[in-house]
């Protein structure tokens, strides 16, 4: 079964430090759909257009789970308060991996 993952992308200038109740507690909410993650950071545009400053990759054993994790009411707690404190745009988007 190949993996899934969630591909977060910002477009806000929110500072890093406004978010740290956020990015303290989003890894306890991963732990029970062994969610992980694999990258986050500013990303260096190689094509394309459009304003990104924050790119976060995650990464779970399967659909079911990451969907599991992204409705789950801890996470949803806090994606209340993102979506509260920062007032910009936040993109999810879930993609499968390639069988191996």
């Amino acid at each position: 079964m190949p993996l899934h993952y969630v591909i977060i992308t910002r477009t806000d200038d929110t500072p890093d430090s406004a978010l740290v109740p956020y990015l303290a507690n989003v890894g306890a909410t991963l732990e029970p759909y062994r969610g992980r993650l694999l990258a986050f950071g500013q990303p260096q545009r190689l094509e394309g257009t459009g304003k990104l400053t924050r790119t976060a990759i995650l990464e779970f054993p399967s659909e079911d789970a990451s969907r599991g994790w992204y409705e789950s009411a801890a996470y949803q707690e806090l994606a209340a308060w993102r979506i509260e404190t920062m007032g910009g745009p936040v993109e999810f988007n879930l993609v499968s991996g390639m069988a191996a």
